[in-house]
């Protein structure tokens, strides 16, 4: 898989909740919401772990709570990828950010920038992410 991603990425296990939309995103979600967790995430995406797969295409919203300091984002984001975990149970899934409040868009760069200043986490972790099928 060729990598798309134009900024640095920080590796951190925050939980999230996730609702696939309907095409267009015109009414209610499909389904009931999903609950994962987040492995890494950068200022346009993350790649996230869910229990069900998300085709890709589909629009999804997600809630990601952060505990440390807690903080909660909001975005709406396109599903890029999705791959089957080594363990046959859960899904490694790529969700490219393409729509969020201006507010919520400064909060969520503000927040990378505070946080994990000069992309430290991402040279402490690159071990891992070169382990597709690792999985927390």
């Amino acid at each position: 898989m060729n990598e798309m991603r134009k900024t640095g990425r920080v590796f951190d296990r925050c939980q999230l909740v996730i609702k696939v939309q309907k095409p267009g995103g015109a009414g209610p979600s499909y389904g009931l919401p999903r609950y994962g967790h987040t492995t890494d995430f950068s200022a346009g995406g993350m790649r996230i772990v869910l229990g069900e797969d998300v085709p890709p295409g589909a629009t999804v919203k997600l809630v990601l709570v952060l505990l440390e300091p807690p903080a909660i984002f909001e975005h709406v984001g396109v599903v890029r990828w999705s791959k089957l975990a080594a363990d046959g149970r859960k899904y490694f899934i790529g969700v490219e950010l393409t729509a969020s409040t201006p507010a919520m868009r400064q909060a969520w760069l503000r927040m990378l920038a505070e946080r994990y200043p000069n992309n430290e986490a991402d040279k402490r972790a690159q071990p891992f992410a070169k382990d597709a099928d690792s999985i927390w």
